[in-house]
């Protein structure tokens, strides 16, 4: 029996958690071409589903169309600076940070600015952990729809105090809940550990036959 090949929706999530590790790896922007090895894929079908979260508003290429930031991290300059141990990357958002961190168990730091005050606000994580502070993550209401980067990413952020959170959704009416920095790395941790573990392999090979 013929393997039944993998969903759209399958192909890419593996891409962008492909995509994910290399930039974490390499540190550098990665080509369709990395990406298809990593997963011993066809290039062809990794180019498309570049192509289709770029649309999607998932991941970030650049002007080569080679891939600079997914799953929450980048190597091009956004809103979050992001250092793990000595070296320098960017996130979307205040939960890409926390959970990137979190799953890595990482000693790490990050500058990010409050958008009620603008206000700059420094962390710093030992081990993945974060540290004590009344800092808090506003975690927009996605209602079960994707979390894009110009979308859901630009309204998830760090503020200093819980209160500073609720008055600025209240006047940006950005519905969301307001969560302290442990739950945040919980829930950060559940979504990118499976990345950092997941099976490098796929089957995403050219169709050289019939389409039927």
């Amino acid at each position: 029996m013929t393997p039944q090949a993998p969903g759209m929706d399958d192909v890419w999530q593996q891409t962008r958690v492909a995509a994910f590790r290399l930039l974490l790896d390499t540190g550098r922007a990665v080509s369709a071409m990395q990406i298809a090895a990593e997963l011993n894929a066809a290039p062809s079908a990794v180019e498309a589903a570049l192509r289709g979260l770029d649309a999607a508003g998932r991941i970030r290429r650049d002007a080569g169309e080679q891939v600079v930031g997914s799953a929450g991290l980048s190597v091009a300059p956004a809103a979050h600076e992001l250092w793990l141990g000595p070296r320098r990357f960017w996130t979307w958002c205040a939960y890409d940070v926390v959970g990137i961190t979190g799953a890595l168990r990482a000693d790490a730091r990050s500058l990010s600015h409050s958008p009620a005050t603008g206000a700059r606000i420094r962390l710093q994580f030992a081990s993945g952990q974060p540290p004590a502070t009344p800092v808090v993550v506003f975690f927009p209401d996605d209602r079960g729809s994707a979390r894009t980067i110009d979308g859901w990413c630009s309204n998830a952020n760090f503020f200093e105090t819980r209160e500073a959170a609720l008055s600025w959704s209240a006047q940006r009416k950005v519905e969301g809940e307001v969560i302290d920095l442990e739950e945040a790395q919980r829930r950060g941790v559940a979504q990118w550990s499976p990345m950092l573990s997941a099976n490098r392999g796929i089957e995403m090979r050219e169709n050289h036959g019939n389409d039927g």
